[in-house]
């Protein structure tokens, strides 16, 4: 969908030869086409539902004081790989900027806010998208030993960060279908989007979504509660079908710049049972429109299938051990483990994993005859209305947090004066 290119507006001409693909690599390609399909089975499915306001329940999500924003979350049925899933999703709209000069020919900045956006969206915004919060300044503090670290005061030297950490793994030529790898020097220089469906096929990415988690609060706001932690990295599935490049694309508005991505579930056992890497079918889109007095809107809608389980806990406690573990180490251990699981996979018991969440709500609701869900909200769907709130927060905060890197920049367009860090997707 992406128009015609202006002789100043070119994409960059394709890379070098990459290197050679593993077997887990190619594992995790031969299952872009399945995922990919599904993606779009879904975005036809919300672009339909969307049109007619075609849900099975649709409610508010989300208020933001004193901001023009808009959310509301949905949950439906979608054909998906030729069958139908239950699936649940969030629509989300925030303002995002507009000029602030007070020049007389308002035509002339929108149009020239409209050139700098389509740039710092088609080449910069993937690359920019992650940002750290305020770090405690450490200087000669003593670093005690591993064992003792949770008993220590001293000011930590861990790198907190928001938003998304995207990074660029595999690609499809469009010229002859061929099949690489990204080298680890360009892993962070997501290539410019107008080369999806001209130059590539489709690109694979690796997401890392920081501090994104979810807690559990059966007790009240002051009680024991459980937090899932979803920060977990997806892999996903950029391609032409979400990728959108639009001059004039209606009236009111000059520019239409968007990006999206299909998920790819990732291969393996997981302690979670649904989230970022665990999706059976799901979509992203984040598209900026610039009107035409200058405004900036971004629209942003996630949809997946809607969760039959959150946590795996496999009753064998060799096989929780080595699930903490890799995922405590961040799969560093691994090749520790793998032998462990390996000799008590073959226990009858492992067919099962227990969910201690969704245990506990079918519990609560059985034992009070329904109570539980009417008058306390303990229910599945409460559960999943929390989980589309998370996700809308972390897309709230990484958007404005991309705002102010999108201000710092006087000319997008100007390559040569841009910091090394925007360039290259990375900072110190």
């Amino acid at each position: 969908m992406a128009s015609p290119q202006t002789t100043t507006d070119r994409a960059p001409a394709a890379p070098p030869a990459r290197p050679l693909l593993s077997a887990e690599d190619r594992r995790i390609v031969e299952l872009v086409d399945r995922y990919l399909e599904r993606g779009l089975d879904l975005q036809r499915w919300w672009r339909q539902a969307k049109k007619s306001d075609d849900f099975e329940e649709r409610f508010e999500l989300a208020f933001t004081f004193n901001r023009p924003d808009v959310s509301y979350g949905f949950f439906g049925r979608a054909p998906v790989g030729g069958s139908e899933l239950p699936v649940l999703g969030n629509f989300q709209t925030q303002f995002y900027d507009q000029p602030k000069s007070p020049s007389d020919d308002k035509a002339a900045a929108a149009r020239f806010l409209d050139r700098q956006l389509r740039r710092f969206v088609t080449r910069y915004f993937m690359r920019v998208s992650d940002f750290r919060d305020p770090q405690p300044y450490v200087r000669d503090d003593p670093q005690p030993p591993p064992v003792l670290r949770p008993l220590s005061l001293c000011t930590g030297a861990a790198v907190q960060r928001q938003g998304f950490g995207y990074k660029q793994l595999y690609y499809k030529r469009r010229d002859g279908g061929e099949v690489g790898k990204f080298p680890t020097s360009e892993r962070t220089a997501i290539v410019d989007l107008r080369q999806i469906g001209t130059t590539y096929e489709w690109v694979v990415l690796k997401v890392d979504i920081f501090d994104f988690s979810f807690s559990f609060k059966p007790f009240g706001e002051h009680g024991p509660f459980l937090t899932l932690p979803l920060a977990e990295s997806s892999l996903l599935i950029l391609s032409r079908d979400f990728v959108t490049i639009e001059e004039r694309p209606r009236d009111g508005e000059l520019g239409h710049y968007g990006l999206g991505y299909a998920f790819i579930k990732n291969p393996g056992p997981s302690l979670l049972g649904w989230g970022p890497g665990e999706f059976d079918a799901a979509f992203q889109t984040i598209d900026f429109r610039v009107l035409e007095d200058g405004r900036i809107r971004v629209d942003m809608v996630f949809v997946a299938n809607r969760p039959r389980r959150l946590i795996n806990l496999p009753p064998d406690p060799v096989q929780l051990a080595a699930r903490l573990a890799e995922r405590a180490s961040g799969g560093a251990a691994t090749p520790l483990t793998s032998p462990l699981r390996r000799l008590s996979a073959g226990a009858p018991w492992n067919v099962f994993s227990f969910d201690p969440i969704f245990g506990f709500v079918t519990f609560a609701n059985l034992a009070t005859g329904g109570l539980a869900a009417s008058q306390l909200c303990i229910s599945r769907q409460q559960i999943e209305k929390g989980l589309l709130l998370t996700h809308f927060s972390q897309h709230y905060n990484t958007i404005v947090g991309s705002l102010q890197t999108w201000r710092q920049i006087r000319d997008w367009l100007d390559e040569a004066a841009l910091p090394r860090w925007v360039v290259t997707g990375e900072s110190a």
